[in-house]
């Protein structure tokens, strides 16, 4: 090991100095790289935190969507036991059925967005 230290030292000082030099710019561009990497390195934190960010707010969404399918399902399970015990009394020829069943379709038309 000292022999490859000692040979090393011999080809810094030979030539007249050009081994220094050689080693200084290779030590300034290894810090150079150095920095450089340091930058990429931010970079992607900052893209992989920009990232998480979308994803979180992904999340959010779909547990929105989700809750409002909720909702939707329950008030279509509503309407088809309505519109099930009301087809059952309009087959037993009640009078109130048909009033029921001509308000829930007036209502509905009236929710229906206009073209």
């Amino acid at each position: 090991m000292e022999k490859i230290a000692f040979e090393a030292a011999r080809l810094l000082v030979s030539q007249e100095g050009a081994g220094w030099i050689v080693a200084v710019l290779l030590g300034l561009a290894c810090i150079h790289l150095h920095r450089q990497s340091l930058r990429v390195q931010e970079a992607r934190l900052g893209d992989i935190g920009a990232t998480a960010t979308a994803l979180e707010r992904a999340s959010q969404t779909n547990a929105a969507v989700a809750a409002a399918l909720e909702s939707r399902t329950r008030v279509l399970e509503d309407l088809s036991r309505l519109a099930t015990e009301t087809a059952r009394d309009i087959e037993r020829n009640d009078a109130r059925a048909r009033e029921k069943l001509d308000d829930i379709l007036r209502r509905l038309a009236e929710t229906r967005p206009r073209s």
